[in-house]
């Protein structure tokens, strides 16, 4: 799974073009967010690549597993602005399913500031077991969502997004916490490596961007290969 996922962004005739699109775009939003009060004019890019992201987890669930690279290719960046509902969905669902994290946390922190100093052994133990809770539901939450999400490319409908039945059909099944796990991993792979590439400068800024885009594809398969039949 993990050695197809790694080469599945360069499979099929139209890789480079789509490589190359994915990365201007990616470039864009990290450029357009460093511009102050314009840096909402990243939403657009960004929306897009959420919208593609969500192409390629609907067709990697949606294949028959061809490995040829005619029969199970990335999809094209075509129809921008079917990405972009696509994309406003996903962006939707996604924060959703944040925001309950977020208020735990916010909650939690809120409550150690108001608890007194950090060497008092009650904020101490305040800090320690609701943050333990937090995390175990900020886990919780994202091992649902691309579930959701997956949920919402096929039906195409938001509220495919609440379907419970669907929900603990994908939850439940070992293929997708085999591909949750491994997308969690290189994930958290790739943000270290590119973290440590934009680093180096304004030019290493800009590759780990573009780099960026080629492992949310890669991520995004995997998803999507958990999820498929």
């Amino acid at each position: 799974m993990l050695r197809e996922a790694l080469t599945y962004p360069v499979r099929g005739e139209n890789a480079e073009e789509t490589l190359l699109v994915g990365a201007i775009l990616a470039v864009a939003v990290g450029l357009l967010a460093r511009l102050g009060v314009l840096a909402v004019l990243a939403l657009a890019p960004a929306v897009v690549l959420a919208g593609y992201a969500l192409a390629v987890l609907r067709t990697t669930a949606e294949s028959s597993g061809g490995s040829s690279a005619t029969a199970d290719a990335p999809p094209r960046f075509g129809g921008f602005r079917a990405l972009a509902v696509d994309g406003v969905r996903a962006l939707a669902v996604a924060f959703a399913y944040l925001l309950v994290p977020a208020a735990a946390l916010a909650v939690t922190v809120g409550g150690a500031n108001a608890g007194g100093r950090p060497e008092n052994f009650a904020t101490t133990t305040f800090v320690f077991a609701a943050g333990t809770v937090v995390l175990f539901v900020s886990l919780s939450f994202a091992y649902l969502l691309p579930a959701s999400l997956a949920g919402v490319a096929r039906a195409g409908r938001l509220s495919a997004a609440l379907d419970r039945g669907r929900l603990r059909r994908t939850a439940g099944d070992v293929r997708y916490f085999v591909g949750w796990v491994a997308a969690l991993l290189v994930g958290g792979v790739a943000v270290v490596a590119l973290g440590s590439l934009a680093a180096l400068g304004r030019v290493g800024e800009v590759v780990a961007l573009a780099v960026g885009f080629y492992a949310a594809v890669v991520v995004a398969r995997l998803l999507g290969r958990g999820i498929s039949g």
